[in-house]
């Protein structure tokens, strides 16, 4: 069993972890697409990732997915859509609703958003070996399963989905 103290810094490692992707965020929105290119904000290729993953989904079950506000699920389906990476149709099972789902354009835009950030951290770990980087991601993995088994915390009534 590891103690407290140990515990403590795993967290604090795990938040500077999680503080790269916000970083990630702030680099794209600070950095202009290159010309006639379609470069997805990691936003848009999480909410990509999410439908080429799991396939179609209603507005609501993809903003309880990603743990966000529907109207921000709205807005980002809208401008993935004006850009023709996602396609909406109604849902056979409700005709109210509506499934979105990604286009061939939309897995193509994921496919070189995965592979421009793949290079990204090649080159940022390029002192590293791939069988270090390999033991690292495998660590990771294990250590993901693990924190798994953590109990959700009970949400209170009077409290707000948090929003991003």
């Amino acid at each position: 069993m590891i103690s407290t103290s140990t515990a403590s810094d795993l967290v604090e490692a795990i938040r500077e972890f999680v503080g790269l992707g916000r970083l990630a965020r702030q680099l794209a929105d600070a950095e202009p697409p290159a010309e006639g290119s379609c470069v997805l904000h990691p936003s848009s290729a999480g909410l990509l990732g999410l439908l080429v993953g799991e396939g179609e989904q209603r507005l609501g079950v993809l903003a309880a997915s990603l743990d966000v506000d529907a109207s921000v699920i709205s807005r980002r389906v809208a401008a993935l859509e004006e850009a023709g990476l996602v396609a909406r149709r109604p849902d056979p099972q409700d005709r109210r609703a509506q499934l979105v789902g990604a286009t061939d354009r939309g897995r193509a835009a994921l496919v070189a958003y995965r592979e421009h950030r793949a290079e990204q951290v090649a080159a940022a770990l390029a002192h590293r070996t791939d069988e270090e980087v390999g033991r690292i991601a495998g660590e990771l993995r294990g250590l993901v399963a693990d924190l798994h088994r953590i109990p959700p915390a009970p949400r209170r009534r009077s409290e707000p989905a948090p929003t991003r």
